[in-house]
């Protein structure tokens, strides 16, 4: 899927590619079977990215719907948050907003790396 996300500055790419602080962490966890839920957290977009890669033995568990306000208050990007937002209510299950927001999140990883290498080339 084509997302169309402006290119973040400098400042901002820097940020997505940052972890918050521990105080910032945003709770998730993974549903294994026959273990159970394992707690966790995510502390960056970087985090985030690795944390919904789409995985045949277990199933991300992060609650998608306080996803974006994360995203907008501790990672600063309220251009991804409503992109966020706008995509996991599209959908018609957890499983494809996970999917979808896993590739918003690759798509502006990708945006901010570049920024970055331009800014010191």
């Amino acid at each position: 899927m084509i997302y169309v996300l402006d290119p973040p500055n400098e400042v901002l790419s820097r940020k997505i590619l940052t972890p918050v602080t521990f105080k910032e962490r945003f709770p998730a966890g993974r549903l294994k079977p026959p273990v159970g839920i394992i707690g966790g957290d995510v502390r960056s977009l970087v985090e985030l990215h690795l944390f919904l890669e789409p995985d045949e033995a277990t199933l991300p568990g992060i609650d998608l719907q306080t996803l974006p306000d994360w995203i907008a208050q501790s990672i600063g990007d309220p251009e991804l948050a409503e992109s966020i937002r706008a995509v996991v209510g599209a959908q018609n299950n957890y499983v494809e907003g996970c999917q979808k927001v896993y590739e918003l999140v690759a798509h502006r990883l990708k945006q901010a790396r570049m920024v970055l290498k331009e800014a010191t080339e």
